[in-house]
């Protein structure tokens, strides 16, 4: 074997390990960026979780309105229906009673736990499978897209109440 056939074929094997790699980079983008838009709102979540004082958590600014456990206990609980669906498994997940008289670590580790489930479901999407359909159990078929593009919504949404209600008591919801 010459060197500039040795040469060649390290050239050649180099540049099909370097176009897999490309290829697999491409085929993730979507669910990459989609990630760590959820990675950023799950950590602001859980910053004004911990940051607001165990007397805050039974804070109602309105009596038409959540207190400020029942709002992040319904964050979890709804990061678990959603996520179920990410997996193409709707319905199928813990469920978390937004109505429990949880202390403040109880409300942390629901929320921990909710988000550690989303997190697995999002590392096992990939951006092929946003187009697949899923199936709850109202029959409206959705594509696991809707699913996550919900995640996000819905777990932004109702930061943007924790905020209000951290910032009616003078604190800021950022570390």
């Amino acid at each position: 074997m010459t060197q500039g056939f040795r040469t060649t074929v390290t050239v050649t094997v180099a540049c099909v390990l370097l176009a897999g790699a490309a290829t697999a980079r491409a085929q993730s983008a979507a669910m990459d960026g989609l990630r760590g838009e959820f990675t950023s709102v799950r950590t602001a979540v859980m910053t004004a979780a911990s940051k607001a004082p165990d007397n805050l958590y039974g804070f109602q600014p309105t009596p038409d309105v959540f207190t400020l456990r029942k709002m992040l206990l319904h964050i979890a609980d709804a990061s678990y229906s959603i996520c179920s669906g990410v997996q193409g498994t709707p319905g199928q997940r813990p469920k978390v009673d937004d109505d429990a008289p949880l202390a403040k670590p109880q409300v942390i580790e629901a929320l921990t736990a909710a988000f550690a489930f989303c997190d697995s479901a999002l590392t096992s999407t990939t951006d092929a499978a946003l187009g697949e359909m899923v199936t709850p159990a109202s029959g409206t078929a959705r594509p696991k897209s809707y699913y996550v593009a919900h995640l996000l919504a819905h777990t932004s949404l109702h930061y943007g109440n924790v905020v209000t209600y951290l910032r009616l008591n003078k604190l800021s919801p950022g570390q």
